[in-house]
């Protein structure tokens, strides 16, 4: 499907996927990072952009190839008060249990912040800017499951996150889908793409984001 989005309902989950193509960025640790692969937590690139990893494989069988047994689903997730000149927010990582139907048991908390411009040429971003992971919280670990999974959200790798940026923006009703996206800037490709559904209010400025991520099994 090249560069085409496909906005899918998942009926288990009762959510809606945006899926990027053909984005498939791989190297550095080897970890899932977006709608296609793996980037590294560290490099520079255009703006001085840096994408921190998330460690679960995308899509998958949620038991190919995994030391843990539970199958679970990997989310990203946050909200923030954002306009074309400032953002102001959180980000959490989040392992939900029952192979998504169930509750979340690993749940990590990062402040994230405007520290600069985005590189240029989103041209479907209705804003964009460079922001930077702070101040993590772990809200949840069920069973210390956080560090036991294939996120391996242990304290040094949370602890790795801190400091990484990342370039992100706004795209309302992205070619002409009835939601509208948040877009991350790739360094591995020097392009923007989706990268989760988002709604965005231009009044109070209140911004949201998700994107579930494939599976991602845990233990103990």
């Amino acid at each position: 499907m090249g560069k085409d989005r496909l906005v899918r309902l998942t009926i288990a989950t009762g959510v809606f996927f945006v899926v990027a193509g053909a984005i498939g960025c791989s190297g550095g640790s080897g970890s899932g990072s977006g709608a296609g692969g793996g980037q590294s937590a560290t490099g520079g690139g255009a703006g001085g952009a840096t994408t921190a990893t998330s460690g679960c494989a995308v899509g998958g069988s949620g038991g190919s190839g995994s030391a843990y047994t539970n199958v679970g689903v990997r989310l990203e997730r946050g909200q923030a008060t954002a306009d074309a000149t400032s953002f102001a927010g959180y980000d959490e990582r989040v392992i939900i249990g029952e192979g998504g139907l169930g509750s979340d048991v690993c749940v990590v908390r990062f402040d994230l912040n405007r520290v600069g411009d985005a590189p240029a040429q989103c041209d479907v971003c209705l804003w964009t800017h460079l922001v930077e992971y702070s101040n993590p919280i772990v809200e949840t670990d069920t069973n210390g499951v956080c560090a036991l999974s294939d996120l391996a959200l242990t304290s040094d790798a949370i602890a790795k996150i801190v400091g990484t940026r990342v370039a992100i923006g706004f795209a309302a009703h992205y070619q002409g889908a009835h939601g509208s996206a948040r877009m991350k800037y790739f360094e591995c490709t020097n392009t923007w793409d989706v990268d989760g559904n988002a709604t965005w209010n231009e009044t109070s400025k209140a911004f949201t984001y998700n994107f579930r991520d494939g599976y991602c099994n845990y233990g103990p």
